[in-house]
């Protein structure tokens, strides 16, 4: 045998049964991994500080009893240079083929280019499993001397049912395609199944945001496991806690005159409130938490041991502050498709887990941050009271709400009536100011003229000298585009004067801004029923597809949410009148109210001029 055939037999025999170095994942990508500028804002050595939450989850890469990792995440924590480091670092300590999988070939490609392919070049340590052929470095497909590695996408079951592989990264999950409709399994499957060769080596992991609560593959898988998330500790009192937004808080002076957010401001002076001390931690506060944090299991019956879920979100991250997170909450909280962004793109979480669905404890802590009042007080002077009726068959429903200078709103009355003149009784009911001897009646009341009961609406509203007005909801498919339009209806010759409510646009406000979201102050009182609760549960927001397209529609759970459709007239007309309510602030400013001409002398007019005299009496 030759001097140079014995050179590389032996060469080879080193490398079969030399020992590897016995290196941790998270060590190895802090000691390898160069991060280039054209591709991270962190140029230079790779370092958990930035994303210190990932050094657990790089353990369990490392852990032989672990089979599969999976990250319900946000966008901005790390994730595609996290699937990117793992990659190598098989490359560099074993000799199993690799698989990352990503939603489509275009992806596939993306993450090779302006990822993978310099990242390869920019780690000396990935130099020596090198071939020294151009043509073993593919676009998607990668030849080493230790391994091959395929970045492909899942585009067709043929492409995910031919390669074989050990570790199997799936990159956004929730964005693969589904085969049932040609008899395939789901995408998910069929990826997996590309580990089955490898029993006692194989490793999954599966990245993703989240989609839909109902469709979501991250989230379904996310329950199978540990459900693990990340505490911190309050630095003033200890506290530990997950980071919520709910938390994220900013002062009422980021308002401005119109009432509207200064986002800017809102943006600056945003802060993080501590649940347990109440105290305002900074960004810098945010850093050392975050740094110090911990994982824990929620999930005390996982579905496996080698199982491991992980749910992190964007308030973690160092790239994203609390203050622009609150600035993209406020420009997506009125557009339900820019709200459901919000939620599974920054928060990490599916849509309707958390906006879309009412549950008891959300009425629960609207009531535990109501100041404290009963039914039929007023808490202070309110701009104007107002009360809604919602027709039923054989009664009718009805809440009384005031409204505040402040913008903020309590329930004042509610209940049942069962007939017209119960109705009447109930509107001239005077509530009393809380801490004063001062009484305050109903401006105005509204009651829903639909159902089979319209024409017997028509005439109490005209017996009432329309002390109570015709209301309905309509949605954008029955033509109304507008939050609120006023109509007028012909009936025994006259023109009756109506309003129509977008019933979308103000359930989205009702339930997700006031209810959910907590951004308008509502409040209700201790004694609040439990036939309350349950009305203003009834509601839960569910997609459906029309036409290609994801639409968002309120459907009734349990066919009792008269109490939640009074409120919604309340808030329609309330934003209708907000231009009078507007001149009776600026007349205050300059005079008395009571030497300036009333508001409502315009209305009274309008009724005039279609046939109706002085029906403000």
């Amino acid at each position: 045998m030759s001097s140079r055939a014995s050179e590389v037999i032996g060469n080879l025999l080193q490398q079969i049964f030399e020992p590897r170095e016995n290196i941790s994942p998270a060590d190895w990508v802090e000691r390898e991994i160069r991060l280039d500028a054209k591709t991270s804002n962190k140029a230079g050595r790779y370092s958990l500080r930035h994303t210190p939450y990932l050094k657990k989850i790089y353990e369990d890469i490392g852990n032989p009893r672990i089979r599969k990792v999976i990250l319900k995440k946000a966008a901005q924590v790390g994730a595609t240079q996290f699937a990117n480091n793992i990659l190598l670092y098989y490359v560099c300590n074993h000799t199993f083929p690799i698989l990352m999988i990503m939603p489509s070939r275009e992806s596939a490609m993306q993450f090779c280019e302006r990822s993978l392919t310099p990242s390869i070049f920019n780690c000396q340590a990935v130099q020596e499993y090198l071939t020294g052929k151009d043509d073993d470095l593919k676009k998607t497909e990668f030849l080493f001397t230790s391994c091959i590695a395929r970045v492909i996408g899942a585009g067709s079951p043929s492409k995910l049912a031919s390669n074989p592989a050990c570790l199997c990264i799936i990159d956004e999950a929730d964005k693969m395609e589904t085969f049932e409709s040609i008899g395939e399994a789901p995408a998910l499957e069929l990826a997996e199944a590309r580990t089955i060769s490898f029993p006692n080596d194989k490793k999954i992991v599966i990245l993703s945001t989240p989609t839909s609560e109902n469709t979501s593959v991250i989230h379904s898988q996310y329950l199978l496991g540990s459900q693990s998330k990340f505490f911190c500790t309050c630095p003033r009192c200890g506290s530990e806690q997950t980071l919520a937004f709910e938390n994220i808080k900013w002062p009422e002076a980021c308002k401005t005159e119109q009432g509207s957010w200064d986002l800017d401001s809102v943006e600056r002076l945003a802060y993080y409130e501590c649940i347990g001390c109440k105290s305002h931690l900074s960004e810098q506060d945010k850093i050392g938490m975050v740094r110090g944090g911990t994982w824990k299991d929620t999930n005390p019956n996982p579905f496996a041991s080698d199982v491991r879920s992980y749910h992190i979100s964007a308030l973690y991250s160092f790239n994203v502050s609390w203050g622009s997170l609150a600035k993209q909450f406020l420009q997506a909280k009125d557009d339900p498709g820019k709200l459901r962004n919000f939620y599974n793109s920054f928060l990490g979480e599916c849509f309707e887990q958390r906006a879309a669905t009412i549950k008891s404890d959300d009425i629960a802590e609207l009531i535990r941050r109501s100041p404290v009042y009963i039914k039929g007080e007023l808490l202070a002077e309110p701009e104007v009271v107002l009360m809604a009726a919602d027709t039923q068959g054989d009664c009718f429903w009805f809440t009384v709400t005031a409204y505040y200078p402040d913008g903020s709103c309590s329930l004042v009355d509610f209940g049942q009536a069962a007939t017209f003149e119960d109705l009447a009784m109930i509107q001239r009911r005077q509530y009393r100011i809380r801490g004063t001897e001062s009484f305050q009646g109903i401006w105005k009341s509204l009651i829903d003229f639909g159902g089979n009961r319209t024409t017997q609406v028509y005439d109490f509203c005209i017996k009432s000298g329309f002390a109570f007005h015709p209301v309905a909801g309509r949605q954008e498919n029955n033509g109304l585009l507008a939050p609120v339009r006023e109509t007028f209806i012909t009936y025994q010759g006259k023109q009756l004067p109506a309003l129509f409510v977008n019933d979308k646009a103000f359930k989205d406000r009702l339930y997700l801004q006031i209810i959910k979201e907590r951004n308008v102050p509502l409040y209700l009182p201790q004694d609040a029923d439990e036939e309350l609760k349950i009305q203003l549960t009834s509601e839960k927001l569910v997609e459906k597809t029309v036409g290609g397209r994801v639409e968002l529609n309120w459907i009734c759970t349990n066919r009792k949410n008269h109490l939640g459709d009074c409120l919604k007239y309340t808030e329609g007309f309330r934003y209708w009148i907000e231009p009078t309510l507007h001149v009776i602030r600026e007349r205050k400013k300059l005079a008395d109210a009571k030497q300036q001409p009333q508001p409502e002398e315009r209305v009274k007019r309008e009724y005039v001029l279609h046939g109706y005299e002085n029906p403000w009496n």
